[in-house]
């Protein structure tokens, strides 16, 4: 339970509770306002924000925020000096003419392909120095894995997300809770600076997420190695109070309820697992030498797509460790390692190499992933909107297990997740762009939608963007100045699906 504080103006008090009341009226009405279907509601419908009371509200985070575990910053003091005296001394880069690496589709890959791309500028003596950086840091990984500390045996999920990104995550949030989960959620934040009262203390809570801000972590041990915004998600991993997590961006939304990932097979013996890419790896041949490892054939195995993943400290801390160290040198040396310059390229491969250089257990769904997307310039050309990815349960029964009663895969391995991350569903930006260069379903038919889902997704992402908009117009540090949103977001709403 989060710890209760006073309000330091009765003012303030009367002013916010009014614009609550305001709201819920607002949750009642607006499907009249915008000329949607009365009646019963497709999908389940949320309760507007509980009114302002003393007992309600959580205080700003202090000197650590509930849901840090103890230890956490000397944990941290200890694994930072341990990355700084493991730093590669080299510079690395991609040639000063660098045209793009070729990318090759997995699915039409044949078993053997061996061709791997060595675009990579890098000297036999860099690759010594970043190999005995890399000795030097795992070497050290036995002694720091047991200071990490968590709460054994807790179930979470984790995400990240600046200001900006609110909007997107409240969208995202409402899915996840329509999946039926009753699993908390921990939303990182970098600073301060983007850290939202009302957001943090007043909505999250009503869908079951609290707010975390790292640099109450980071600034602990000021200056010692430099983060960016690519390290947040393995941060957030690293910071979160949970063992098992469900890490997911703020643009995904969870078709599947995730008790269910974590309580089956693949995860209950893996520990880790990662969801695939459409294209091949493109990881240098030199990261497998700096690794110790055999360079594998690219057909083993897709890139991977880290909109989502399955981790389980207890099993793999020091897995997370190297990610961690992957990542704080990732735009510098690892980053152009494992992808060469490949679309998506960050901390999306960093996952899986390190548990391969560990030889730790981990299982990748099979299944490729499916897109989502519309026909522009008169059908002529396709542009993808999402990614779906596939449940690895079914997947892991069916690839693994040969269970004979999955007949189909393409039907019967379900959809788990929908990474909508072309068009963010920011209500009070996606109309415009939606009146510019869009004007029809993003997701494609909805017959296929439903076909794919089982349920109308796209409408009920759009109704949550509507739901937001409406009920927060007011609520957004991103949408201060910003006027009209409700009305904006609702005749889109409208033409769509009235």
């Amino acid at each position: 339970m989060f710890k209760s504080v006073p309000f330091k103006s009765r003012k303030l008090r009367i002013g916010l509770l009014a614009a609550i009341i305001a709201l819920a009226l607002l949750d009642f009405a607006w499907p009249r306002l915008v000329g949607a279907p009365e009646g019963k509601p497709e999908e389940p419908r949320f309760p507007a924000l509980k009114p302002l009371t003393n007992e309600s509200i959580t205080p700003a985070p202090t000197a650590i925020s509930p849901g840090y575990q103890p230890g956490l910053k000397e944990f941290w003091d200890s694994f930072s000096k341990a990355v700084a005296e493991a730093q590669p001394h080299c510079q690395i880069g991609l040639p000063p003419d660098f045209q793009g690496v070729p990318i090759n589709s997995f699915s039409n890959l044949k078993p053997g392909f061996n061709y791997r791309p060595d675009l990579v500028q890098v000297s036999t003596e860099d690759v010594d120095d970043l190999r005995n950086a890399h000795s030097h840091f795992v070497a050290k990984i036995p002694e720091l894995a047991p200071q990490l500390p968590f709460a054994k045996g807790t179930k979470g999920i984790v995400t990240t997300a600046s200001d900006n990104f609110m909007p997107v995550l409240i969208v995202s949030l409402r899915a996840l809770q329509r999946s039926g989960t009753k699993l908390p959620v921990e939303v990182f934040m970098e600073s301060q600076a983007v850290y939202e009262k009302e957001v943090c203390e007043v909505i999250l809570p009503t869908l079951n997420a609290r707010c975390l801000v790292m640099s109450e972590i980071l600034d602990a041990v000021p200056n010692r190695i430099q983060i960016s915004k690519y390290q947040l998600k393995v941060l957030s991993i690293l910071f979160s109070s949970f063992d098992e997590m469900l890490l997911f961006d703020a643009d995904n939304l969870v078709m599947e309820k995730p008790e269910d990932l974590f309580s089956t097979e693949p995860f209950v013996s893996k520990g880790l697992v990662t969801w695939p890419d459409y294209w091949a790896s493109t990881a240098s041949p030199h990261y497998f030498t700096i690794s110790s490892q055999a360079t594998p054939s690219p057909s083993i195995r897709a890139a991977s797509e880290s909109g989502q993943l399955l981790m389980s400290k207890s099993l793999h801390t020091p897995t997370l460790l190297l990610t961690t160290y992957y990542n704080i040198y990732g735009p510098s040396h690892y980053y152009p390692l494992l992808s060469q310059g490949a679309p998506g390229q960050g901390d999306k491969e960093t996952f899986l190499a390190a548990a391969l250089a560990l030889s730790k257990p981990f299982y990748t769904v099979v299944t490729p992933p499916k897109t989502f997307g519309f026909h522009s310039d008169a059908g002529k050309n396709f542009k993808g909107t999402a990614a779906l990815q596939h449940s690895p349960l079914q997947d892991y029964q069916y690839h693994v297990l040969k269970n004979s009663s999955i007949t189909d895969p393409d039907k019967n391995i379900p959809v788990a997740f929908v990474h909508a991350q072309t068009y963010k569903m920011d209500a009070a930006a996606i109309p415009d762009i939606f009146n510019s260069e869009i004007n029809t379903r993003i997701f494609g038919s909805r017959e296929r939608v439903v076909q794919l889902c089982g349920r109308d997704v796209e409408k009920q992402m759009w109704g949550d963007a509507l739901y937001t908009g409406c009920q927060l117009e007011k609520g957004f540090r991103a949408w201060e100045g910003k006027k009209g949103i409700c009305k904006k977001i609702g005749r889109v709403y409208k033409f769509l699906f009235n």
